[in-house]
């Protein structure tokens, strides 16, 4: 886990705010030597790097990548990162075209909400964020946001989590075990994200209180053939990425580190994991 990698990155081609060139040449500028853009449920800017070959262009190794959604009985918002995937695998293209799908039927249900809610808001105003490549949650927050609709955009996401009408709209995404055999197929090894994000569930868990979900969950994944666990991450302090690793050597499992990074000065607050 070299400290000149960053193996979790965002780009505009999903909810960052960079274009992937802007984040290679800053990482290279950064002293980083290897990186990967995984970008949510999408290769098309990971695939952007090699067609422009920016790993030569700016002395940088840059890993295949996609940072895919999904969820098991044990927790949802199950996050795994591929990395050195085949761009080409037909059932990688294939799964991409069914989360595209269930992306837009979850995103044409929102903006029908929201318009009900009296949030007037076009769909060619979302398309104009980030070219259309990307439309998510964020993107909605950008648009109520920039129209002056709500006071910030931190306020959108607590009002499609408090306002029944908009949090009864869900994205449907794959389960895990589907996900991983997905990377598999596609050439590629299975990382679970930032394993401390599941601690934010259940309010005022602590750490040691979270301990035996947590266990549950590192034993579901290997049950289902992954290959690694993102062990520094802003999510996990000290102790808890101590914890991570140990499992990870005690499994013969691969340890990553990652930013997780979408935008300078972001303002999640990832300390209050580090209970």
């Amino acid at each position: 886990m070299d400290s000149t990698f960053d193996l979790h990155i965002h780009t505009r081609f999903s909810d960052g705010h960079l274009e992937p060139e802007e984040i290679v040449k800053k990482r290279s500028e950064e002293g980083y030597t290897c990186i990967a853009i995984t970008d949510h449920d999408g290769i098309g800017g990971s695939q952007l790097c090699f067609e422009q070959n920016l790993d030569s262009k700016y002395n940088i190794r840059i890993i295949p990548g996609i940072e895919f959604d999904s969820s098991c009985d044990l927790g949802k918002d199950m996050h795994i990162l591929g990395y050195d995937i085949d761009f080409n695998s037909e059932e990688l293209r294939n799964t991409l075209d069914e989360i595209d799908e269930m992306r837009r039927v979850r995103n044409d249900g929102l903006l029908k909400a929201l318009n009900n809610a009296g949030y007037d808001i076009t769909q060619e105003e979302l398309d104009a964020i980030n070219g259309g490549r990307y439309i998510g949650k964020p993107t909605f927050a950008k648009v109520l946001n920039e129209r002056g609709l709500i006071p910030s955009f931190e306020y959108a996401f607590k009002m499609f989590h408090d306002k029944p009408e908009l949090k009864a709209i869900k994205k449907a995404v794959l389960s895990t075990d589907h996900v991983i055999d997905v990377i598999h197929k596609a050439g590629g090894k299975a990382v679970l994200a930032h394993p401390m994000e599941q601690l934010k569930v259940r309010e005022g868990e602590t750490f040691e209180e979270f301990k035996p979900r947590l266990d549950a969950i590192l034993n579901r994944m290997l049950s289902y053939g992954i290959d690694g666990i993102e062990c520094i991450h802003p999510s996990a302090g000290e102790r808890q990425s101590k914890y991570l690793e140990e499992f990870a050597d005690e499994h013969g499992l691969l340890k990553t580190r990652g930013s997780d990074f979408h935008f300078e000065g972001s303002t999640r607050d990832f300390k209050s994991y580090h209970r």
